[in-house]
């Protein structure tokens, strides 16, 4: 009886059965953490690499006698690239899945230009006295994202998703811009069985910085964009 007694007072394995119970809830959770900041920068670097594209297309400048600039596949190509600069992730994410790692991002080009059709409009929605025309689009571009020629592009509202056809509503008005898509798809490394991959879509609406609109010259192009009809 006495071994008993003092079997059951015993203390000293107690902490190591605590912190084997304990330990695979910590692992989960630190885990879960890197995940989720890992997520949280790549929205960001998704979106940092849409605005820094579209600035970049937006500043190219016209001739000399033109307001119209141009810019070809050798620019899309550059602009294209720099997305690795902006997001290294995507050096060990497209390995990991079995990709190139300019097949883990589709990142899509488009100048959508502005046909006014109604003089009645007033304040900032001016979406229904313009129709917006895709003047040339990069349908070359990994992702299948590309925005369409010939279908007009619809007005919707600000808070709207990215959409491949659409266009938010405050963009409508006289002149152009370029358009700049982005999307990633964030698959997890720990947990890929039971939490989903999560789609991330960035999209930028940039005015030409120093024209009155940024065509596509197609010579030398390599299929990465073409020219829409009518531009």
């Amino acid at each position: 009886m006495a071994g008993g007694r003092r079997f059951l007072r015993d203390r000293r394995a107690v902490s190591a059965i605590e912190f084997a119970l304990i330990l695979p809830v910590l692992l989960v959770l630190m885990l879960g953490g890197i995940q989720l900041v890992t997520y949280v920068n790549a929205s960001r670097k998704v979106g940092l690499v849409a605005q820094s594209i579209s600035q970049m297309i937006s500043q190219a400048m016209p001739p000399a006698g033109s307001t119209v600039a141009t810019v070809n596949a050798a620019d899309l190509h550059f602009s294209f690239d720099s997305a690795l600069v902006l997001f290294p992730y995507l050096m060990k994410d497209g390995p990991r899945q079995g990709l190139q790692w300019w097949q883990d991002i589709a990142i899509t080009y488009a100048a959508i230009a502005f046909n006014q059709t109604a003089s009645n409009c007033s304040g900032s929605d001016l979406s229904a006295c313009y129709t917006a025309a895709v003047a040339w689009t990069s349908s070359g571009t990994s992702g299948g994202n590309y925005r369409p020629c010939v279908t007009p592009q619809l007005p919707a509202a600000d808070t709207a998703p990215p959409n491949r056809t659409t266009l938010p509503r405050s963009v409508f008005g006289p002149g152009s811009i370029v358009a700049v898509d982005v999307v990633f798809t964030f698959r997890p490394s720990f947990g890929a069985r039971f939490i989903p991959a999560v789609r991330i879509a960035r999209s930028m609406y940039v005015q030409p910085r120093y024209a009155s609109m940024v065509n596509f010259d197609p010579a030398g192009n390599d299929g990465i964009a073409v020219k829409c009809p009518g531009f």
